[in-house]
């Protein structure tokens, strides 16, 4: 303190975490409903590609595959409703198995590629520029 002079600055503290929890919870809805729509797509993708011969005859278990997002409990859920579904999916005495779910969301590369659309999704607010990537 030269010459007397005095300098006092005042810091305020303002809490956001209101608006944090909110867009918090907001990119949660939205990340579990991309995941939901990765996933199916992932799941037609092995449907068409994974096992030698596409799973179809109609197209009724191709377009059957669906989601649900349950945000409560912050889970998405894939599958078909059609009572054959299983039986294609886990086989029987006379089909072999095409598990075209399980191979669709377990496999490395897939599980990389729903968790970067949870990041993507789940930084929106909280970066510059974070406009979720293309093909998402």
């Amino acid at each position: 303190m030269a010459d007397g002079i005095n300098v006092h600055t005042d810091t305020v503290f303002v809490d956001h975490s209101a608006d944090v929890k909110a867009r918090m919870d907001a990119n949660a809805g939205k990340a579990l409903e991309a995941m939901g729509i990765k996933a199916v797509n992932l799941i037609l993708w092995q449907m068409r590609q994974g096992f030698g011969k596409p799973i179809r005859q109609r197209g009724n278990l191709q377009r059957d595959v669906q989601y649900s997002v349950d945000k409560g409990a912050r889970c998405v859920y894939v599958g078909n409703t059609l009572t054959y579904a299983p039986y294609v999916h886990d086989g029987t005495r006379k089909m072999a198995a095409r598990p075209y779910i399980t191979n669709a969301l377990t496999g490395e590369q897939h599980k990389e590629d729903l968790k970067k659309v949870a990041e993507a999704y789940l930084q929106i607010g909280f970066k510059e520029h974070n406009i979720p990537p293309e093909g998402l």
